[in-house]
Order: structure tokens, then sequence, then C-alpha cells
């Protein structure tokens, strides 16, 4: 039998050329081995952020770093301002590329082993979304805009956002081709797995329209990009996720509601929290948004309900506020 080639060679690959090559080796041991794109790049990125931060401590990656350097990192990284949500993202690429030096035997234990890595779940807390006559006002902004193709580009991304509920990935990378228009369906492709959705007529005909008013435009990779962008230094290429954060970002600022922790994704949680106020049903909820866990999706009920039933309502000392507002009788003093 020949001896097996360099690539199946596990002892065949240097502590040295790991660090430097370490991408090569990442995909096969996350996300059950096949990471999204996305997934790939920002483990990538957080990885290289952590290396160099390595370089300039003089530390070796694999040789001087332990639980106390990792949680001094991670704490530099908190005293950085980022948030959760990101500080979890950081460490789990860490978490991984340890994973793969231990399964290579290059170490004998992972130092992010016993890193507590959370995203914090906040019910109501700081919970964000537009209602439908907020969503309407936006709408009505940027149906204003002179520009035809413009305008029906910006209002179906506000209706695919808000109204169906897609996430900003999801709008970038439609396609022409995941449309299907005899059945009134649009396949998805966006975070870790395909899906399908069913947009609502209205949608459908801003779609239609805006196609219409596009024309054909040249494919990327076999398949024609569907939200294109207005851009000099682009034009009808695929829009980018910075293009449509700046549509939506000027969007709010021109309906006067722009706000701290108002941006891309406050659309898909409007498009959650409006659907259960108008269904009362988890199940829509989570199929519309594709949402694998029904504790995420409960979060839309669970706001609903706090602001349909007031608990507080029934231990209040019963005064009346316009008693108050008016002039209260003088008394003598004494």
């Amino acid at each position: 039998m020949d001896a097996p080639s360099l690539s199946v060679r596990q002892d065949a690959i240097t502590p040295e050329y790991f660090i430097a090559h370490f991408y090569e080796y990442l995909p096969r041991y996350i996300a059950g081995g096949a990471p999204t794109a996305d997934t790939r790049d920002t483990y990538e990125l957080a990885i290289r952020l952590f290396l160099h931060w390595c370089m300039e401590q003089g530390l070796h990656p694999l040789n001087d770093v332990h639980d106390y350097q990792i949680r001094v990192y991670m704490e530099e990284m908190r005293t950085r301002g980022y948030s959760a949500a990101t500080l979890m993202i950081k460490g789990a690429a860490i978490r991984a590329f340890y994973k793969v030096a231990q399964r290579l035997s290059f170490i004998a234990e992972n130092p992010c082993a016993d890193l507590q890595l959370r995203n914090p779940q906040h019910l109501d807390e700081d919970y964000k979304y537009l209602t439908v006559d907020q969503i309407k006002e936006i709408c009505e902004g940027l149906a204003a805009d002179k520009n035809e193709l413009r305008r029906l580009r910006n209002l179906l991304i506000v209706y695919l956002m808000g109204v169906e509920g897609l996430r900003v990935v999801e709008v970038m990378r439609l396609s022409d081709e995941d449309i299907d228009w005899q059945r009134g369906r649009i396949e998805i492709r966006g975070k870790g797995h395909a899906g399908i959705i069913y947009p609502c007529e209205e949608t459908f005909g801003i779609l239609r329209a805006y196609i219409e008013k596009r024309g054909a435009v040249p494919p990327e990779s076999r398949l024609t990009p569907t939200i294109i962008s207005c851009a000099n230094n682009n034009p009808k290429g695929r829009i980018s996720r910075v293009g449509i954060r700046y549509v939506i970002n000027k969007a709010l600022t021109e309906a006067g509601l722009k706000q701290p922790g108002y941006a891309c994704h406050l659309f898909r949680h409007s498009c959650g929290t409006n659907l259960y106020q108008e269904t009362k049903d988890l199940r829509v909820v989570q199929e519309t948004l594709r949402q694998r866990s029904p504790k995420v999706t409960a979060k839309y009920a669970h706001v609903h309900d706090r602001m349909e039933r007031r608990y507080t309502r029934g231990i209040t000392p019963g005064l009346n506020v316009e008693s108050v507002q008016s002039t209260p009788p003088a008394t003598s003093e004494k």
C-alpha cells in the first residue's frame, strides 16, 4: 500500500505551520464540519486578532497561553466596549482554535475549557421594535424619493425585513433564481441553513415592480443579484451589507425614529412582535422567522403579554389624576 499523502498525515503538520495556517483546519472542527462562509470569516478574524495580541504580549499561542492569559485577553476586550454577544463569538472562536490544536496533539488541555460564554437573553429589557404605523411612516418617507429605482429598492428592503422578517445577510444574498413566481415563494440563502418563505401579496407586488424597473443585471457566480447597489462605484452590482445598513439608518433618521439600538435587526424583531400581536400564534412567528428554538420565539409573546395585561394595574391606590392636576383647596397653616 502506498504511503498516505501529506494532506492526511497529521504528523506532517508542525505547530508553527498550524499557527500560520489554522484556517485550513478550523472548518473541520466547527459547525459539524460544514460552517457557512460567514462563520468561517468571523472565526478567522477573531482568531487573527487574538494571535496578534499574543505576539504583542510576547506569548507563544501554544506554549505560553493558559487559562489566566485567556481571561486577561477577554477582560481587555471587555474594556474596549465590545458587547456581550460579540465577546461570546470571540471567545467561541478562540476556544475552537485551541480545540483544533488539542486534537492535533499540540497542547494537552484547552486553555478555554473553563471560559464561560453566555449571550445574555433579555426578555423585554432594552427590547425594541417598530409598530406597524411606524413602519408605514418609514415607507411613506421612502415613497417620496424621486428616483424610482432607488425608491422601489428601498421599499422592498423594508418590506423584506420588517414584514417578512429577513436578516440583512439574507436580503443581500437574495437572487432572482431564488424567486418562485408561480408558487409565490422565495428560497432564502443566509444564516447557517436555507429556508423557504411565502411573502404576502403586497411584498410580492413591490418585488415585481422593482425587478421590472431594475431590468437585467449581470450575474455574479452564476446568480443574478436581486437587490442591487445604486452607488456610482458599484452600478448594478449586488448591494453590500454596509449598503443595506446605510439605507435603513437613513430611513430611520429621516422618519425621526433613529435612536441608540435602532438598526437593521430592529425590523426583524418588529416582524416577530407585530406578527404575534396579529395572530397570537407562536408557531406562525417561529415559522415566519425560521427560528429553530421556540425559546427564542417566546420573547415576542412575553413582551406582548406584559404590554397587554399591565399587571400592576390591580395594586394602584386608585388616585384620580385629573383631581390632582387641578388647583388644590387652600389649607390654613398652623
